[in-house]
């Protein structure tokens, strides 16, 4: 496959995919989202089983997943999303919004961003994308808690999502402070 390889770390209801895809030059973000493609291949791909991370399932040069059948998407840096914004009328900024989500056997924390206010019926039901970002972003297996896992942005799947709320401010993260220069010599 011609193209850029990137890393990501996949989770479905039953495992956990450790490979490479080529997401194209728009990033994974619209790639995940091509309403015309029902699945997603992975190359060097590494299979575990969530109840036995520490033990590899399999190792296959290629492997496909179901786009429907993910839950999430973990990526090591939010720049390998690629543009993800909405279109939106007029100026405005995105405003961060930490939250506690559940789906289909996981727990995230993390931070969603939307033009304004918080507004969970726009977040979950409009547009057509299936995968929607999250910053910051840490995933927790429900009946398995030592398979846990952070990232700077991983995608979710929206369709799969039991339910949502807003963290209390006391539980939202804190940005990390700026990194200050090492002293001179």
């Amino acid at each position: 496959m011609p193209g850029k390889l990137t890393s990501v770390e996949i989770y479905t209801t039953s495992h956990r995919v450790l490979g490479r895809i080529t997401p194209g030059s728009a990033g994974i973000y619209s790639f995940l989202n091509v309403p015309t493609t029902s699945y997603l291949e992975v190359e060097s791909a590494h299979l575990s089983r969530l109840h036995q991370p520490g033990k590899l399932a399999g190792r296959f040069p290629v492997l496909w997943l179901v786009k429907t059948e993910i839950v999430a998407v973990l990526l090591s840096s939010r720049i390998e999303l690629g543009p993800s914004g909405m279109a939106r009328g007029g100026y405005s900024t995105t405003v961060p919004h930490a939250v506690h989500i559940a789906l289909h056997g996981y727990e995230l924390r993390g931070t969603v961003e939307t033009a304004g206010k918080f507004n969970f019926g726009a977040l979950m039901f409009e547009g057509d994308r299936i995968f929607v970002p999250l910053y910051a972003a840490e995933i927790t297996a429900i009946l398995f808690p030592n398979v846990r896992a952070e990232s700077a942005a991983l995608l979710f799947n929206r369709n799969m999502v039991d339910t949502m709320a807003q963290l209390p401010r006391e539980e939202r993260p804190h940005p990390a402070p700026p990194a200050s220069p090492p002293p001179a010599a």
